[in-house]
């Protein structure tokens, strides 16, 4: 079985790529916070750096996965509404 076919089972195949790439962006940033963390003592000015892009890495995903939650929700508001109107 391969990815595509995976992701076709549940939700279009570019939304659930997009938000899989969001659900790493956003485990990156764990990584990156620990390794800021890490590294607290022998480099304190990397270690500054590290947690903001920690944190910038977590919005980017975290923003990313909500769009397509966002975007999920309209199509089915579209779909509730289609069924009522037409």
């Amino acid at each position: 079985m391969t990815i595509r076919s995976y992701l076709d089972r549940f939700v279009h195949p570019w939304i659930a790529a997009i938000a899989t790439v969001g659900a790493l962006l956003w485990l990156a940033s764990f990584i990156v916070a620990a390794i800021g963390l890490g590294i607290r003592t022998s480099h304190p000015l990397w270690n500054i750096r590290l947690f903001a892009a920690s944190g910038y890495l977590g919005l980017l995903g975290m923003g990313i996965i909500a769009a397509c939650a966002l975007w999920l929700g309209g199509l089915r508001i579209v779909q509730v509404t289609r069924r009522f109107v037409g």
